[in-house]
């Protein structure tokens, strides 16, 4: 007899260390500040701007996208954990009588 396996996939993808969305937002947000600042500034100084604005972002987005989620959401909830169950165990007294 064959069992069905249910499997939920949660697959998205990556290039260069980020998904695409966060891919995508970087480069769109770099070409339209280029454009932009194309105009106010002069060209070499607008580049610059921005290789170093959108680079940190890259940076911050690699970060996010890589660190395990199960992880950081284990560490929070046990601390929340701990918060909760120190309150409701305070107020419970055990009475012999």
């Amino acid at each position: 007899m064959n069992k069905r396996i249910y499997v939920n996939i949660m697959f998205k993808p990556k290039i260069w260390g980020v998904y695409f969305t966060s891919l995508f937002t970087i480069l769109g947000g770099f070409v339209l500040s280029l454009m932009i600042l194309s105009f106010i500034t002069d060209m070499i100084l607008s580049f610059f701007v921005n290789v170093c604005f959108f680079g940190g972002l890259f940076g911050y987005f690699f970060y996010r996208d890589n660190r395990d989620e199960i992880e950081h959401s284990a560490k929070r909830s046990s601390i929340l954990k701990s918060r909760i169950s120190s309150y409701t165990m305070s107020d419970q007294r055990i009475i012999i009588t």
